[in-house]
C-alpha cells in the first residue's frame, strides 16, 4: 500500500501544476558522489552516480525532500535536496580562451577546454566572471551551460 501510494504521489507531481517548472534555473552538486534515482524517494532505484562535485543541473521540479534536475547531455532524475546547492557553476560547453577583461580579445589569460567546470563570479550582460583553479577572467556567456537568467 505504501508503495502505492508513494506512486499516486509521484504521478501527481509530474502533472501537477503546484510542481515548480524551473526552467531557467540552475544548481549545482555539493558533493563528488550523488546518486540521481528515477523517481522522488529512497526506494527509487539509482540510475546514476555523479562523481563530480559543482556540476550545474538543471532544476525541473520539486517534491518534498527531492529535487528533479536535468545535466547537460539529457540526463534526468531525481536527488536529495540536501545534494544541491544554488553555488553558481557552468560547464565550458566549447573550447575558449579566458580573458582579462570582458569584450576584449586583446588580453587572453588561460584556455579552457570544452568539459571544464567553472565557477560564477559576476555576470555583466553577455560576459561571465569566472573562477577556473583560482585563474580568474572572464567568458562569452554563450560558451557556458549552467548560468540562470536574471
Amino acid at each position: 500500500m505504501n508503495k502505492v501510494l508513494a506512486k499516486l504521489i509521484f504521478l501527481l507531481t509530474i502533472i501537477s501544476p503546484f510542481s515548480l517548472q524551473a526552467t531557467n534555473l540552475f544548481v549545482s552538486l555539493k558533493s563528488s558522489e550523488v546518486n540521481m534515482r528515477v523517481g522522488p524517494g529512497k526506494e527509487y532505484p539509482i540510475a546514476w552516480v555523479f562523481m563530480q562535485a559543482n556540476l550545474p543541473m538543471l532544476l525541473m521540479a520539486e517534491f518534498d525532500q527531492w529535487r528533479k534536475v536535468k545535466f547537460i547531455d539529457g540526463t534526468v532524475g531525481w536527488v536529495h535536496k540536501n545534494m544541491v546547492s544554488r553555488k553558481s557553476s557552468a560547464i565550458v560547453t566549447e573550447n575558449y580562451t579566458i580573458m582579462y577583461r570582458h569584450a576584449s580579445k586583446k588580453h587572453p589569460i588561460a584556455k579552457m577546454e570544452k568539459g571544464v567546470i567553472v565557477r560564477i563570479l559576476k555576470r555583466d550582460g553577455d560576459f561571465v566572471k569566472v573562477d577556473v583553479n583560482n585563474q580568474k577572467g572572464w567568458v562569452e556567456k554563450k560558451f557556458l551551460w549552467g548560468i540562470n537568467e536574471d
